[in-house]
């Protein structure tokens, strides 16, 4: 039987039916679980919903209770292997993450093996994994472990803010609903109110927030409602408070209201975070914004910082943002809200390896910032920070090569008009931004037609039409097959590429030949292989030592190591010397899930720090797979893999 979509809630109800041989009353099964007997209903509505197809089902009798029956005896034995534990590591964290929130005595471990179902060694790794989880990062709450019972510090804001996380991380943007704790601990009708008014209100005051941001106030708003109703309230005012009138007034008028219909009380204290995170969630109004009134609307600090940042683009990468009105707004909104006391990001669900694959040269651009972020925030950006900046500077790429000048193309067919015609409305309809077609013309004009002010030829005929330099020919199939898009989009990204690149910059083969090697190296360890690389530009004086500490804190946020086989590291701290130092391994090291046979390390000149663009775009450029570089180990064959 595969696993059910249950809820750790009601495989703990299911568990329980089982062991139970006659009727159980629903206020047993509530006072079990801690739940309301509607909570009850409602979880054995959704159980028999999922049993329905294995010919299981609970069954109930009217003043009698809750009974769980079975066709089929062994259909029930492996219901039992299925469903009787918390199956993922994650879900038992979670849970115990939970309990800690609610209650104020500590937890037992032992009860916690029994309710779980788990060993003393996997719950300890699990409470491992919480203390990663939940402990460590924001709100940093204190954890207390004394023998076999463990407890969190008894600060209610702090707590709070870890049952928000809980509720809002599993958030279903598709559907109303969190995925691990729908029904638990918040009543279905409590939580569609709450919604309902939050909305009006809001939208009553023209106050307009993003969707994260609405998540986590719904679920805070009804936190606060039960927490309080429970006798749990806070205790310290905000310890530096950013309020913003209209917001404030928004919040005012829907505690109000919630107040009435749930006939409860929100006390000025409990208040002041609704506030405070509706401000700093609220999205300005920047219909009328012009880069010339940013002072209108942004501190000077943000302006400042915004204005430092693409000065510090345009002088290391020697790409120039200054004009993109679009990205500088933008980019003031970012980092205004990187400001406030409270700011969230929604996560993206995709793997860290794979945004970075997408997003090879926004990465290095947007990392960059480090440095002024700790300076003007007191710390370093992390990865979804970073992230979300990659996608700001992605955004102003975009523009730049959109807004170039177009690649002057000529079309020549041998085929009749119909399929000339349809070939050119297709390449425009995909590339209009990027080519202008100069010219169609058929194949038997190449001999007499003037290419000198040509960059590009698209052709149907797979024979020669120009040897003029600077001018590429691309053979395409009347009918532009994936691999003629992939082709087209490969020659478009080389010119797009040669835009950030000076022309004088050395090729990769050319640095590969200069540089410093270390073929076959027998170490197994990682790290030491960063230092021994960059030794060899420390130990001659290109580079100060905080080139290799660099080095360590970018790989410690945001690994090297994202592709197989061959890994590019390096650091924009200014080398008097342009070169390479490269490692080959006489066994492959694993390094976040790959196996890693080259490192390349770079060091830069600051005139050359857009080298870097062109070696990623060669290292890890669409179509190539650095998987067949894995059995290389000599500087020869390396440099004759490069070199073909």
């Amino acid at each position: 039987m595969k696993s059910l979509m249950l809820s750790l809630r009601q495989r703990k109800l299911l568990h329980y039916l089982q062991s139970q041989k006659t009727y159980t009353t629903g206020e047993e099964l509530a006072g079990h679980l801690r739940v309301s007997s509607r909570t009850i209903r409602n979880d054995i509505t959704e159980i028999n919903s999922a049993l329905e197809r294995h010919g299981i089902r609970i069954v109930s009798k009217r003043s009698i209770g809750y009974l769980l029956e079975s066709e089929d005896p062994e259909a029930l034995k492996q219901l039992n292997q299925s469903s009787g534990s918390f199956l993922s590591r994650d879900e038992r964290v979670r849970h115990m993450a939970f309990q800690l929130c609610l209650y104020d005595e500590p937890l037992d471990l032992y009860d916690l093996e029994d309710e779980m179902f788990v060993s003393r060694t996997t719950l300890e790794h699990d409470l491992y994994a919480l203390r990663k989880q939940y402990i460590l990062p924001d709100p940093h709450i204190q954890f207390f472990r004394s023998k076999n019972a463990i407890c969190f510090e008894k600060n209610e804001r702090k707590r709070r803010a870890i049952l928000n996380r809980l509720f809002a991380e599993n958030w279903n943007y598709n559907a109303r609903g969190n995925t691990y704790y729908r029904y638990q601990y918040m009543e279905e009708d409590v939580v569609n109110l709450t919604m309902q008014e939050i909305n009006f209100h809001l939208a009553h005051h023209g106050v307009q927030i993003e969707d994260v941001n609405m998540v986590i106030l719904d679920m805070a708003v009804v936190i606060m409602y039960y927490r309080t109703l429970q006798g749990y309230f806070l205790a310290e005012p905000l310890p530096a408070p950013f309020f913003d009138p209209v917001s404030v007034q928004a919040v005012d008028d829907l505690l109000d209201s919630l107040e009435e219909k749930l006939s409860c009380s929100f006390p000025p204290l409990e208040r002041e975070d609704i506030y405070q995170h509706v401000s700093c969630s609220r999205v300005l109004n920047v219909e009328k914004f012009q880069p010339h009134l940013a002072s209108q609307y942004f501190s000077k600090e943000t302006v400042s910082l915004a204005d430092t940042y693409i000065a510090k683009i345009a002088s290391t990468y020697h790409i120039d943002f200054s004009g993109n009105g679009g990205f500088y707004l933008t980019l003031l909104q970012y980092l205004r809200y990187l400001g406030l006391p409270v700011h969230y990001f929604n996560d993206i669900p995709v793997h860290t390896d794979v945004t970075r694959s997408k997003f090879l040269i926004e990465f290095e651009i947007a990392f960059s910032f480090q440095p002024l972020a700790l300076s003007h925030y007191g710390d370093y950006l992390n990865y979804t920070e970073l992230l979300y900046l990659s996608f700001c500077i992605s955004g102003a790429l975009s523009y730049l090569h959109r807004t170039a000048p177009k690649l002057r193309t000529v079309l020549m067919s041998q085929l009749n008009l119909p399929s000339f015609w349809d070939l050119k409305q297709r390449l425009l309809g995909k590339y209009k931004s990027y080519i202008d077609l100069t010219a169609s013309l058929p194949v038997y004009m190449k001999d007499n037609y003037d290419f000198s002010g040509t960059d590009l030829v698209i052709t149907t005929a797979d024979k020669e039409i120009t040897s003029l330099p600077g001018c590429e020919t691309l053979v395409v199939s009347p009918f532009l097959t994936k691999t003629d898009f992939e082709n087209l989009e490969s020659y478009i990204l080389k010119q797009q590429m040669g835009r950030l690149c000076r022309p004088s910059l050395p090729s990769l083969v050319e640095l590969l030949e200069n540089a410093f090697w270390h073929e076959r190296a027998t170490t197994e360890d990682y790290f030491s292989v960063i230092e021994m690389l960059a030794m060899d530009f420390i130990s001659r004086g290109y580079v100060p030592q905080e080139y290799l500490t660099s080095i360590l804190r970018r790989e410690s946020l945001l690994t090297f190591a994202f592709q197989p086989s061959i890994v590019l590291m390096y650091s924009i701290v200014p080398s008097a010397r342009t070169c390479l130092s490269i490692a080959t391994l006489e066994h492959r090291i694993k390094q976040n899930s790959y196996k890693i046979r080259t490192v390349i390390m770079a060091a830069l000149r600051p005139e050359d720090t857009s080298l870097i663009f062109r070696l990623i775009n060669e290292l890890y450029y669409p179509g190539f797979n650095p998987s067949d570089a894995r059995f290389l180990k000599t500087r020869e064959e390396l440099i004759g893999f490069f070199r073909k």
